[in-house]
């Protein structure tokens, strides 16, 4: 059955509409299948009853724009609410677990503090062996920390590489590297080094003198003699003389001491002038140089001004003085900077009183020091600071 013109019409006000025909042997359902329509639809717009029953050339009618049939809104309504209250009941799962772990955590924290867990707290005796034993005292307990601590880390030690590695330490001892030195001794090491490459250089040497040690900033053996070097790595002001015990840093307080009325801060240290002679009397001690071939130098890195300058000799002075007495010389000149500590070395190699050693000369006074050296370790370096704080009480 063929629509009329009339309805026709109606649909192409609708729709827009084209007329196909039924190939030889094609069924209605595989011609809607060609057009992207449904076979209801076909049949609807065609008014045919039985969709078997098409002929060769038949006249087909179809609104291709026809929108196809899209889902039910009662199932579409029914799914927005399901995927709403799934997601609903995964918000309500989400935040009383978390609520959970927050009150556990919070019961573990209370029981922990009150002595009332089972798991985390402590073996103790019964409360009649607790009522009877004295209470230990709080510096007793930190020694107990100490001690703990210690242990821990020589543990750690000897687990390490460092332990496992060379020679075994004595009993009771523990192997572990010396501290590392601070910036203006690095500084002068490297400066030293590159600006006298050809020399032998020796760096943080410790040495036993006086039953004890003398740790040593630097060595380094020249044509004109040996340079014992102590660094300073200081700023601010200097005060202080040659024969005088201890010298007094000055420099500008901080911010927050300024706000309440400190306007300097000032600290004392040990003439490095003396604590370089011992480092010279120990060089000595070990037979390796003569005293008039060691020449010590304290220079200071970091800016540091020396105000009482007018009370040191010279440098050409200073060599005057050590030509009539060859000791004076272990007592040593004071470099304020780097470069004065250059110039010195470049007096010392033109001054006509300077020792002339050959190379083989100086290579063998590099290998008998650092043959004649403590190893650098954390206990050796301790036993250092002991035997110097000992020294400087007795001192006092």
């Amino acid at each position: 059955m063929i629509p009329d013109e009339s309805s026709v019409h109606a649909v192409l006000a609708v729709n827009e509409t084209f007329v196909v025909y039924v190939d030889p042997g094609e069924s209605l359902s595989q011609l809607a299948a060609r057009h992207g329509v449904t076979l209801e639809q076909l049949q609807q717009w065609n008014g045919i009853e039985n969709p078997d029953y098409v002929q060769a050339g038949q006249r087909i009618v179809v609104h291709e724009a026809a929108v196809p049939p899209g889902p039910d809104g009662e199932a579409v309504v029914w799914g927005a609410w399901m995927g709403g209250a799934i997601f609903l009941v995964i918000l309500v799962l989400l935040y009383r677990r978390k609520r959970g772990a927050n009150t556990r955590t919070a019961r573990t924290r209370n029981a922990l503090s009150n002595g009332t867990s089972n798991r985390y707290r402590p073996k103790t005796a019964p409360d009649s062996q607790a009522a009877r034993a004295p209470k230990t005292k709080s510096s007793d307990r930190k020694d107990q920390v100490a001690q703990a601590w210690t242990l821990h880390t020589r543990n750690a030690l000897r687990s390490g590489p460092l332990y496992r590695s060379g020679p075994k330490p004595a009993p009771g001892l523990w192997a572990s590297p010396a501290p590392k030195a601070n910036a203006g001794e690095r500084k002068v090491k490297s400066v030293l080094s590159r600006s006298y490459p050809e020399w032998p250089l020796l760096n943080e040497v410790l040495l036993r003198s006086g039953g004890g040690t003398a740790q040593i900033d630097h060595i380094l053996v020249s044509p004109s003699g040996v340079f014992v070097i102590e660094t300073k790595d200081m700023s601010g002001w200097v005060f202080g003389s040659p024969g005088q015990r201890r010298w007094t840093q000055t420099f500008m307080a901080g911010r927050q001491s300024r706000r309440v009325g400190i306007k300097s801060k000032r600290y004392t240290f040990y003439n490095p002038l003396r604590q370089n002679e011992g480092h010279a009397k120990a060089l000595v001690e070990l037979g390796v140089v003569d005293p008039w071939q060691i020449r010590p130098v304290a220079v200071f890195v970091g800016g540091a001004e020396l105000k009482t300058a007018e009370k040191f000799v010279p440098i050409d002075e200073h060599e005057k003085i050590a030509r009539r007495s060859r000791t004076w010389r272990m007592r040593g000149v004071v470099c304020m900077s780097l470069a004065e500590c250059h110039r010195y070395i470049a007096f010392s190699i033109r001054a006509a009183s300077s020792p002339r050693l050959t190379r083989e000369r100086m290579e063998a006074i590099r290998a008998e020091i650092a043959g004649a050296a403590v190893p650098a370790t954390a206990e050796s370096h301790a036993r250092h600071v002991e035997f110097a704080r000992s020294a400087k009480e007795a001192s006092q």
